[in-house]
């Protein structure tokens, strides 16, 4: 996809009133879950980026897994605040 020839652009040309949402639906609706997934990812990395100067991190929080009984209330993960 990093070849700029098999780049296939969509345009569109709004005025006056705000655009409606139906262009953006079918473009990402073109795109499949792999291309959504990916823009999404990246979003999220900038913004990681913007916001504390570091790639994203697994927060690693769960610190005990134990079976619940049928029926019972009993949590089956209990979790922490990560520590920073």
């Amino acid at each position: 996809m990093n070849d700029p020839e098999a780049v296939n652009w969509k345009t569109r040309l709004v005025r006056g009133l705000p655009a409606d949402r139906h262009f953006d639906i079918d473009f990402w609706q073109e795109q499949g879950d792999e291309a959504i997934f990916q823009a999404a990812w990246e979003m999220i990395e900038l913004a990681e980026e913007v916001k504390h100067g570091r790639k994203p991190t697994f927060q690693r929080s769960v610190t005990q897994l134990r079976n619940a009984k049928p029926g019972s209330s009993e949590t089956l993960a209990r979790a922490r605040p990560a520590k920073v």
